[in-house]
């Protein structure tokens, strides 16, 4: 009986010896695989961290940030071939060749793995066949990225998967997920674009100071990395703004030419700044008879009476005694005249006198007072609208201040004037100026933010070089600060000087016989650039975090969600 229990007591004790070594060896396989899973969560934030250390990295002569804004869905490999058909870039001649090293080209199959070891990460115990230790390699790839980012903000999400393995066999795997914002802008005044069109003829321009020049195309193709070497060489370049001044091309140059995608169904953003830089605090110039309702039309012009034919007769018109008779340039009868936005007959125009306003003038030089253009109105800028502007010898001054400027609009927001002596154009030309002062007799005051040129309406003429709708001509000095926004008009300098940005659908410089000519644009301003004062004087980051008009910089930034891992 003894005997019989004691059997039973061995065989219990078997039992129990069994059961704890099988829960033993079962805890230290699901230990090694669990140790196995943390590694490969492991690789894969390492992955992910390394790629957006070379995304981010502050390198502009190995910028690799375009890749933010393109999506790499898998199976279709967007970061392997950059500003190709379907992964255009808005900055077309962005070098795409010098790839981050953190993630290599990939194929049209399966995203490449990167190793992360060269040895062995651990040894447990598993032998070649001959006898050695079979290491144990981690690694990552990058199996897909998206982005939701428009005109290079947004939201962007990395799929990063870490791999353990031994050999060709997988001991682990695990997806890490994060979503971060993707924020892009312009880094400094030297990456804006201080002159920017669609139509370019830039002849002799020359630019002292920090900014770029904005080719606008809807051909984005034309620039793809597949052409890059051709199309986005220097003398290529030169060719599409019309210019052989090869201090405006070169890589190593502060003035370079950029051409800038702008066709959207290619990926492209819009072409021009949006209309509401120049509107921080809108109130429209109004007739003084209307209280407030009408826009009132300007026009001036000092060409003297001149002969014409307004009997359709042919030839110039003359008197009974046959001798010539001598038109006034307006019909008006003077220098100045106004008229209601919407009548548009030549009987239409008033003097000053009719309009019941009276202005500073001295000599020459016109200073028009905000007791006269927006009177009354305390508010930041004040839009004048022009019929027309001829001037040869008179200095037109508008005074202005640190808060107040002035938005001069080339554009009819009702209705077309009739009379054919009106241009709706500002054409300056001899010892006239047109500028911003701070007030009768101190001269032109040297801020050009102050002072905008604008024209937004309207069709873009298609011979723009040789339209007058909508444009502004001007010669020497006589528009010494400016800043040009005419996304529907043309910019015509004529051995000109312009302190300021000339951002228009056209700029022609060439001269009254459609010759070549030179044009210098000043971008610095008295103690910084032109474009660092009108961001702070109409406040474009401050209001609604404009990140600028020229060459952006793309960067990765941690968001609010949290990472997430997935296993399989």
């Amino acid at each position: 009986m003894a005997m019989v229990a004691a059997l039973l007591m061995g065989v219990v004790l078997l039992a129990g010896t069994t059961g704890l070594m099988i829960r033993q060896l079962a805890a230290r396989k699901l230990g090694a695989a669990e140790s196995y899973q943390q590694m490969a969560e492991s690789a894969a934030l390492n992955g992910l961290n390394r790629i957006l250390s070379d995304l981010n990295r502050d390198d502009s002569n190995h910028y690799t940030g375009f890749l933010l804004s393109l999506n790499n869905d898998e199976g279709r490999r967007g970061w392997a071939t950059p500003n190709t058909s379907g992964f255009q870039l808005v900055d077309l001649c962005t070098p795409v060749t010098k790839y981050i090293s953190a993630y290599p080209l990939g194929s049209s199959d399966a995203p490449p793995e990167v190793a992360i070891n060269t040895g062995t990460m651990r040894s447990d115990g598993v032998k070649g066949p001959q006898g050695q230790d079979k290491p144990i390699q981690i690694g990552y790839r990058l199996r897909s990225y998206n982005t939701t980012a428009v005109s290079g903000n947004g939201e962007g999400t990395f799929y990063v998967e870490g791999i353990v393995s031994r050999g060709n066999n997988i001991l682990a795997r695990a997806l890490l997920r994060r979503s971060l914002y993707i924020s892009s802008k312009v880094a400094g005044a030297s990456d804006w674009a201080v002159i920017s069109g669609n139509n370019l003829r830039l002849n002799d321009t020359t630019i002292n100071g920090p900014g770029n020049i904005f080719y606008l195309t809807t051909n984005p193709d034309q620039y793809s990395a597949l052409q890059y070497a051709n199309r986005c060489s220097s003398s290529a370049l030169l060719n599409d703004v019309g210019s052989d001044n090869h201090s405006l091309a070169g890589k190593n140059l502060r003035n370079q030419i950029w051409p800038r995608n702008i066709d959207e169904t290619k990926r492209g953003v819009g072409g021009m700044p949006p209309i509401t830089l120049f509107e921080k605090e809108p109130v429209k110039d109004t007739t003084r008879a209307s209280s407030g309702n009408t826009i009132r039309m300007w026009s001036f012009d000092d060409s003297p009476a001149a002969p014409g034919d307004r009997d359709n007769i042919a030839g110039n018109d003359v008197d009974a005694e046959g001798n010539l008779i001598l038109y006034p340039a307006l019909p008006c009868g003077e220098t100045i005249c106004v008229r209601d936005a919407d009548k548009t007959a030549s009987s239409d125009f008033r003097t000053l006198a009719e309009e019941g306003i009276s202005i500073h003038q001295s000599g020459s030089t016109i200073i028009l007072k905000p007791d006269v253009l927006c009177a009354g109105s305390d508010k930041f800028d004040c839009h004048v609208y022009l019929d027309h502007i001829k001037l040869n010898q008179t200095k037109l001054q508008i005074q202005t201040s640190s808060s107040r400027s002035v938005v001069l609009h080339i554009e009819q927001p009702e209705a077309y004037p009739s009379d054919g002596r009106i241009s709706r154009a500002i054409q300056l030309s001899g010892t006239a100026t047109l500028c911003s002062v701070d007030g009768p007799n101190a001269g032109c005051n040297g801020r050009a933010e102050q002072l905008v040129i604008m024209a937004t309406s309207g069709a873009t003429p298609t011979d723009a070089c040789n339209s007058s709708v909508r444009s502004v001509s001007f010669t020497g000095e006589t528009l010494p600060h400016a800043l040009l926004y005419l996304p529907t008009g043309t910019v015509r300098p004529n051995g000109a000087t312009l302190n300021g940005v000339a951002w228009a659908s056209s700029i022609c410089v060439v001269n009254q016989q459609g010759l070549p000519s030179s044009f210098t644009l000043n971008s610095n301003g008295a103690n910084q650039s032109i474009v660092q004062q009108a961001n702070e004087a109409w406040g474009w980051n401050s209001r609604f975090q404009y990140p600028g008009y020229g060459r952006m910089v793309t960067r990765a930034i941690r968001g609010t969600s949290l990472d997430t891992f997935e296993r399989w």
